[in-house]
């Protein structure tokens, strides 16, 4: 799941050539993962085929895994904002089935076949399995913090705790591989409709 970067300024120059070295470093990285599986591939390899250094990748990229986990911070932070400027009488959960139903709609690649490719990446590599929990306990943790910023609880006091697990609960089931089955025996015109059934749970 991406969001789509919308700059209100158009960047300089300079910020330009490192956006699109950022861009190349990624797509080469996706399509040789892809190819070859996450594990048989390194970071050396990424780099000569961008023609820079391992160095450089590392400048963009602090770790191997970010290059496949590249808009976690991104994605948590658009979850929070959504849930901590919801309109009255709206549910945290309303708000967060709203905002992955938005990063959807607005993404550059249809959601189940983006979905389809985290999957086959992450279930051949266990280092890969390993940082995706780490990204779901990060997002539950930084959830509770929020919500117990807005209850004026403790972040581990059960209510915000519990809470935010709800939450999390909701998103990783609209990333598991059941739900992605689930659309995929939908036609593209009809995916949205289709996800959009994960937004009136949060109603009811």
């Amino acid at each position: 799941m991406r969001c789509r970067n919308q700059p209100s300024l158009r960047p300089g120059l300079r910020e330009r050539k490192k956006l699109l070295t950022r861009q190349a470093i990624l797509d080469t990285a996706r399509t040789m993962f892809e190819q070859r599986g996450y594990d048989n591939v390194t970071v050396s390899e990424i780099a000569d085929a961008v023609n820079i250094s391992a160095k450089t990748v590392f400048v963009y990229f602090p770790s191997k895994e970010d290059l496949v986990f590249d808009s976690d911070d991104e994605v948590c932070e658009v979850l929070l904002n959504r849930v901590r400027n919801r309109t009255a009488g709206e549910t945290p959960l309303e708000a967060m089935a709203d905002a992955v139903r938005i990063m959807m709609s607005e993404s550059d690649s249809p959601p189940v076949a983006e979905l389809d490719r985290m999957h086959r990446m992450v279930g051949t590599s266990l280092t890969l399995q390993s940082r995706w929990r780490l990204m779901w306990e990060k997002f539950e943790r930084s959830m509770a913090e929020a919500l117990a910023s807005e209850l004026g609880e403790h972040p581990h006091a059960p209510r915000p705790s519990i809470l935010a697990a709800q939450l999390i609960l909701m998103l990783r089931s609209m990333a598991s591989e059941q739900f992605v089955g689930y659309l995929r025996a939908h036609d593209e015109p009809n995916q949205l409709a289709a996800r959009s059934e994960e937004r009136r749970v949060g109603k009811e």
